[in-house]
């Protein structure tokens, strides 16, 4: 048997470029794999929210959101970075405080990085402006959705008969001073 060209004969797993297609095809298999894998394992989880149901349709609270605005509750937040002392100072026309709160410092993507802090009101010298103070365990920083609400409950089918709540979108720094104010 003679070659036409006189090239020497190599069978295909000696090529090198045959080996370099496969690695690549077999690289893209694996990532891809990996990619799948996790994207059933990380699942998203649901945005926390007042919903409740109602015959066929599921619809949102907003009395807890109306109630504050009605109120005028505005607040302003600082979070100590050597202590993980939350401080909360609030303004509003209430006649009688609540002696805690439910402080909900939520991850927009990761629901594992999510921290509930319930904050109880210190001593003040006003009536209308109050102070609370809590206590995280860990530092947060970044881009952080905050649900200040008072604890009062859910009653089935009826929704929230009292009681308040602000949600706000803020980029935390640690040391610097945020402004809550309820959602219209």
């Amino acid at each position: 048997m003679s070659l036409a060209n006189n090239e020497p004969f190599t069978r295909w797993y000696q090529e090198p470029w045959v080996w370099l297609i496969v690695g690549i095809l077999g690289a893209t298999f694996i990532a891809g794999s990996s990619w799948i894998y996790y994207a059933f394992k990380i699942q998203d989880s649901v945005v926390i929210d007042d919903y409740y149901k109602v015959g066929k349709g599921i619809n949102i609270d907003l009395t807890r959101a109306r109630n504050a605005s009605e109120l005028n509750i505005s607040g302003e937040i600082l979070l100590d970075d050597l202590t993980g002392e939350i401080r909360i100072t609030l303004d509003g026309d209430m006649s009688e405080w609540p002696n805690q709160l439910k402080l909900s410092l939520l991850s927009p993507v990761f629901k594992e990085k999510d921290k509930v802090v319930t904050i109880n009101r210190s001593a003040s010298a006003s009536e209308k402006r109050q102070v609370y103070v809590g206590q995280l365990d860990q530092s947060i920083s970044g881009k952080i959705y905050v649900q200040l609400e008072t604890l009062d409950e859910l009653v089935p089918e009826v929704g929230y008969e009292t009681g308040w709540r602000m949600n706000q979108a803020i980029f935390l720094e640690l040391g610097k001073v945020f402004i809550l104010q309820p959602t219209q």
